[in-house]
């Protein structure tokens, strides 16, 4: 399994808030049955990483199908082979570490 994380900065859509960028991409991933942890600035979801992809450039053009006169994404991939990886396990080593 991968690690997406993805950002995307509508453009020119006469508000400051993007929230509704974000829930329609969790909405479409939900949809699709990703596993995702919302941050403030990004998104993490875990899946294939062909699926991931796809999910980014799904959520991509849905942003500029909602209004964006300009959308800028950033996606950041990370995908092992040496051992299993999800959004749980990388918080829960950090924490462990942490003491917590």
């Amino acid at each position: 399994m991968a690690l997406l994380e993805i950002s995307v900065t509508p453009v020119g859509t006469g508000q400051t808030s993007m929230s509704q960028f974000v829930t329609d991409a969790v909405r479409l991933a939900e949809k699709e049955g990703f596993t995702y942890h919302l941050s403030p600035t990004s998104t993490v979801f875990e899946g294939n990483v062909d699926e991931l992809f796809e999910l980014a450039r799904d959520i991509h053009t849905q942003a500029l199908k909602s209004g964006s006169d300009r959308v800028i994404t950033n996606i950041k991939i990370e995908d092992r082979e040496d051992k299993p990886l999800n959004i749980d396990s990388q918080i829960n080593e950090v924490k462990t570490e942490l003491g917590s």
